[in-house]
């Protein structure tokens, strides 16, 4: 899907990510766009609901149990996201940048923040494109709608990127 997408796992557990500067640039505007959501100065209603709600489910369909849960865990979640989300922004700024690709190396620990910032993107895409369940998705992206083929994007990287991580893992068990 990517113009010159390739992510691969490097020998010391990390990986390379090659991507097209107009790849890169649509990443790099991900950070703005999600902070106020996961720092919670902001959120979208959508159609089918409140962003919020997707990022931050709740833990318990019982009000008390969820209550007690959110007063344990506090603002920690948010904050966690949000550390993740700006190790992804800063690994943007890095790398190497010719004509038309974009290259960098990532390491175990800026791979998972990838993954955490992608997923969080993903989750305010379908929101916003209204999708709540994996069997509305079959058809693929609506090509004439940006938000829905950044959608499709996002999970493309998102799974090409957890390849790699995965071969780490399968590596490690041999």
């Amino acid at each position: 899907m990517g113009l010159l997408g390739a992510i691969r796992r490097l020998p010391d557990g990390g990986v390379r990510v090659r991507l097209s500067s107009r790849e890169r640039e649509l990443l790099r505007s991900l950070p703005g766009q999600l902070r106020p959501l996961l720092s919670g100065e902001q959120d979208l209603v959508t159609e089918t609901g409140r962003v919020q709600d997707r990022l931050f489910p709740p833990a318990y369909d019982d009000t008390l149990d969820e209550m007690e849960y959110r007063e344990l865990v506090g603002s920690q979640p948010g904050e966690e996201r949000l550390a993740a989300l700006e190790d992804f922004a800063r690994t943007l700024e890095g790398g190497t940048l010719r004509r038309l690709s974009w290259l960098t190396d990532l390491t175990a620990e800026e791979a998972d923040a990838w993954l955490s910032a992608l997923n969080d993107a993903r989750l305010t895409l379908a929101m916003i494109v209204g999708v709540t369940e994996e069997r509305q998705w079959e058809t693929g992206p609506d090509r004439s709608d940006a938000t829905s083929v950044a959608l499709s994007y996002l999970g493309w990287l998102q799974e090409e990127l957890l390849g790699a991580l995965m071969g780490r893992l399968e590596d490690e068990s041999e």
